[in-house]
């Protein structure tokens, strides 16, 4: 203390330093604090750090100390930006999604949801079936990324250029589920985790439908889901095209609780495009028969949890209410 109080070359950078933190504190104090009561405030510390190097050394321990507080302060107040659990009410409907995304935004039980994912998979062709039960299916080798050594940007589009040429539609969670596919080549569908792909698929469901009237969507899709039986039966009774007719409401029909007894008439038995060449199911089985084995087996596929981890504040409204709606058709009944 003594040596302090004498050393005027110490004192001296000691005071520079000071003031230079108080410099600082100030700028991070915003408009709160004014250039004139800083000018004011370091003029009286001059003053009282020349009378005496006690309080030199006090307003340094103090001007610390209110410096920590205050950048804990700020970092408490500071959190991750959130997008509000609120959406801007839209209006109208949201025409255009897939039976997959209509699963999704109808609240339907993962297993359904899952299984006309990979029914629409195998129907555009992205990936093949290899074993009919348990299903197990395979990317096909224009669609394979792994082992290429491309970054994911060059994967993706490598998939969609895949896609045009076929011609199809990849839709984004698609790509999500050819990620899944790969890393588990063999494995049964209904042994595989398809829980990273979970909220993505709804996250991508929910940012198609905002902005649109929600309710009104579903309705929309709700009758859709009841017309396409009635569309089958007729339309496809009364033509030669019946399978034409089956292939375009072939995923509203597997939405609907009585698609068994559609799919499988007394006079027709529907078997979709990628199981008639192949030869995969045998004559004593229907497709109708094996697709409710194969939705069936697929319950249990995903964790409560991983649809519960997307609950939370950083989801928009429209998500969290798909997101609840499918845990509660799923898990709760």
């Amino acid at each position: 203390m003594d040596w302090f109080a004498f050393s005027i070359g110490a004192r001296l950078v000691a005071g520079v330093f000071f003031f230079a933190l108080l410099s600082w504190f100030f700028s991070r104090l915003g408009r709160g604090a004014s250039q004139r009561s800083f000018i004011l405030l370091s003029a009286t510390l001059i003053l009282l750090f020349v009378w005496s190097a006690l309080v030199q050394i006090l307003g340094l321990v103090l001007l610390a100390g209110l410096i920590i507080w205050n950048e804990v302060g700020v970092r408490r107040k500071t959190k991750p930006y959130e997008a509000a659990l609120a959406t801007i009410e839209g209006g109208g409907i949201k025409r255009g999604l897939s039976p997959p995304e209509a699963a999704v935004v109808l609240g339907k039980p993962l297993n359904i949801t899952l299984s006309l994912v990979l029914f629409e998979m195998l129907r555009k062709g992205f990936i093949h079936q290899r074993h009919n039960f348990p299903l197990t299916v395979e990317v096909e080798k224009s669609f394979r990324t792994h082992g290429s050594g491309l970054p994911v940007q060059e994967r993706g589009d490598k998939r969609r250029l895949a896609a045009q040429a076929i011609p199809a539609t990849l839709l984004k969670f698609e790509e999500a589920f050819l990620e899944i596919f790969e890393a588990n080549p063999g494995k049964p569908a209904s042994d595989i985790d398809y829980g990273i792909a979970i909220q993505p698929l709804v996250r991508y469901v929910a940012s198609r439908v905002g902005g649109f009237d929600l309710e009104e969507t579903r309705e929309y899709y709700r009758l859709i889901v009841d017309r396409a039986p009635k569309e089958a039966r007729t339309d496809g009774a009364l033509t030669f095209e019946r399978q034409k007719v089956f292939d375009r409401n072939f995923g509203w029909i597997l939405l609907g609780e009585e698609h068994g007894s559609v799919l499988d008439q007394d006079d027709y038995s529907y078997i979709p495009i990628w199981m008639r060449d192949a030869e995969i199911l045998k004559a004593k089985e229907s497709f109708a028969t094996w697709a409710e084995k194969v939705i069936s087996s697929m319950e249990g596929v995903v964790d409560e949890e991983e649809v519960n981890l997307g609950l939370s504040r950083e989801m928009d409204l429209v998500t969290a209410t798909l997101m609840n709606e499918i845990a509660r058709a799923t898990f709760y009944g």
